[in-house]
């Protein structure tokens, strides 16, 4: 996996680049305009950048970087003065971003969910960790995190066919189906709270396979519904866990220094549809995305 990381703090870059040399092919900018030239040169699967940058900004570094027709995923580090500008990359396509100071170990967890998966597809049908049902479009997952990749994308090939969904709004969709599949894997079906993942980071334990164990254990599933009105498209994410209050998830505009990795998710997902909300359980989370 090729990543592009900018930052212009020098000790930044050499922490980032000494983390995370051995799993990752890593290239490192210190502007805007030289990342802007680096990705323009050379095709990454991840851009990874801090928003207030010299020469050119992380705003205007992913503007020009659409303009010229890359479509990279972003990942943006900003500080808590910036979250007007975070708001406005989410609406150019970035899907997430890191609060400053951060976590190394935090950040290797969203790489981690954007990075190509070796599992072949025919493999998870064959294991029955992939139940499809194409009559209804509903579709029944093994709760396995490792398996998220080919869950995301089965789900987008049954999207993309419709000629009403534009380019955007697939970047979009994929967006909210990371963080929603996530969270029914990781807090519905394995039942960790977000403290107890904020103590499982900190600690520096393997968090995928403590959450995939425990879906084992549990021998959890997520059933997905598709389905299309007017000119809406509507998905629903049911897990098989005890529910939870959304009440309770932290919220990154209200108090970011309490919130370094959790209550990102929502708040993405909430930037990307035009609805969303929960049954009252809180087990099962429906949101809508206009396609008109």
């Amino acid at each position: 996996m090729k990543i592009l990381f900018v930052d212009d703090e020098e000790n930044i870059r050499e922490l980032f680049q000494e983390y995370f040399k051995k799993d990752y092919e890593i290239t490192l900018a210190e502007n805007g305009q030289e990342a802007l030239d680096i990705s323009l040169s050379q095709t990454f699967d991840l851009i990874i950048s801090d928003i207030s940058l010299p020469k050119i900004n992380g705003i205007q570094f992913i503007k020009k970087l659409r303009f010229e027709g890359k479509a990279t995923p972003f990942i943006v580090i900003t500080g808590d003065s910036d979250i007007q500008l975070a708001i406005d990359l989410f609406r150019l396509g970035a899907v997430d971003f890191f609060l400053k100071p951060f976590r190394m170990e935090a950040l290797r967890l969203r790489i981690q969910k954007y990075e190509s998966a070796d599992t072949d597809t025919y493999c998870l049908f064959q294991n029955h960790e992939i139940v499809y049902d194409q009559l209804h479009l509903k579709m029944t997952f093994l709760a396995r995190i490792k398996n998220i990749n080919k869950y995301v994308g089965l789900i987008l090939n049954q999207i993309s066919p419709n000629p009403k969904i534009k380019e955007d709004d697939l970047l979009n969709i994929k967006i909210v189906l990371y963080e929603l599949l996530s969270n029914a894997i990781e807090h519905g079906c394995a039942g960790i709270s977000y403290k107890e993942k904020q103590s499982i980071l900190q600690a520096n334990q393997d968090y995928f396979g403590l959450v995939d164990n425990k879906c084992k254990e549990n021998d959890s599933h997520i059933h997905v519904v598709l389905k299309y009105d007017a000119d809406e498209l509507i998905l629903s994410i049911a897990d098989e866990g005890d529910g939870f209050n959304p009440a309770d998830i932290p919220s990154p505009i209200e108090n970011p220094d309490a919130n370094l990795v959790n209550g990102r998710g929502i708040f993405l997902v909430r930037m990307n549809v035009d609805n969303l909300y929960y049954n009252e359980k809180g087990n099962e989370v429906t949101f809508h995305k206009k396609i008109c």
